[in-house]
């Protein structure tokens, strides 16, 4: 492609180190290989700011944005993408959380959108690569290079649909979360099969021993109570790896729905026990967050404070001033 045909692309996908949220970004860059591609990966309470932060075409912004794995919240950031339309951006969107395809006709996403997905039926990789295989261009060059990206991303949607069909796809997701979703988006674009490089293996090697700390952590602070409805209620803090950590915390019991505190992102995910119908996206929704049914999360300010309100009060006992 010719320089002065390149276009200018902007990738904003979940993160800061969800694997399908970086295979969906990989997904739509490597459509464009031999175009101008940024990638931001942004947290869920971070989207309205980053895309909002987004310049339009016409001041030497990008000619398209895709945001992928990821919504927003304000009616300000739709008005801002609206804006971006009218200076000559292309807005694509494609997401597969349960609590965006419920909110889609909400005023916080009436944007002139060039292209939107929402599906629950895939992961957002998986949506952004049948998507994209759809608007191939004619070259064989460009048809082989995303669809020889296919076992990748079929890792991302084995995983985080928690089909786990594919055994090897909990490792990737422990290798990506430990490597930074950034460090591992760049990793995954060089490569041409579906084997980690040394990098990501090293990574996966200390994501498991990373997991097992927060695992500790998690059991010494283990709080349950039993619910009028006959729900199991298990919460406690962790230090990432909430997934894995959560799926030890439900094994072998029944009605378990798993609250985890994670000190390091200091948001609060949650999980369900196989027998568990409990739809998390709403639950997580009532407390601000989303997510799907059976994995959702959700911030709240005063947990973050919890602790050190905590300790104050107790060390102000120890010195008397109780």
């Amino acid at each position: 492609m010719a320089s002065s045909e390149r276009q200018t692309i902007q990738i904003v996908s979940h993160g800061p180190s969800c694997f399908d949220g970086v295979v969906a970004a990989a997904t739509v860059a490597r459509f464009h290989e031999g175009d101008r591609v940024s990638v931001a990966l942004a947290a869920n309470n971070e989207s309205d700011r980053v895309i909002q932060g987004l310049k339009p075409a016409n001041e030497r912004g990008p000619d398209e944005v895709w945001i992928t794995d990821l919504s927003w919240n304000s009616v300000a950031t739709a008005e801002h993408l609206s804006r971006l339309v009218r200076g000559g951006t292309r807005i694509y969107w494609i997401d597969h959380h349960r609590s965006a395809i419920s909110r889609a006709g909400e005023p916080q996403f009436n944007v002139p959108f060039a292209g939107k997905v929402l599906s629950e039926e895939f992961s957002a990789a998986r949506l952004a690569f049948n998507f994209l295989k759809r608007r191939l261009r004619s070259s064989a060059a460009e048809r082989r290079s995303l669809e020889d990206f296919f076992p990748i991303v079929e890792l991302a949607d084995d995983h985080d649909r928690w089909v786990h069909r594919l055994p090897e796809s909990p490792q990737w997701a422990l290798a990506v979360q430990t490597l930074g979703g950034v460090e591992s988006y760049r990793e995954i674009m060089r490569l041409r099969s579906p084997v980690m490089s040394r990098k990501l293996a090293r990574a996966l090697e200390a994501g498991r021993q990373a997991m097992q700390q927060s695992l500790k952590l998690a059991r010494s602070t283990l709080t349950e109570r039993a619910l009028s409805n006959g729900l199991l209620l298990r919460a406690a803090c962790c230090v990432g790896y909430s997934s894995e950590v959560a799926a030890e915390l439900y094994k072998d019991q029944h009605q378990a729905v798993i609250a985890l505190f994670d000190m390091r992102s200091q948001g609060v995910s949650l999980r369900r026990s196989v027998d568990c119908a409990l739809d998390l996206s709403e639950l997580a929704r009532s407390l601000g967050g989303g997510g799907h049914a059976a994995a959702a999360g959700f911030a709240m300010d005063e947990l973050k404070r919890a602790p050190a309100e905590k300790l104050v009060e107790r060390l102000a006992a120890a010195l008397g001033n109780s």
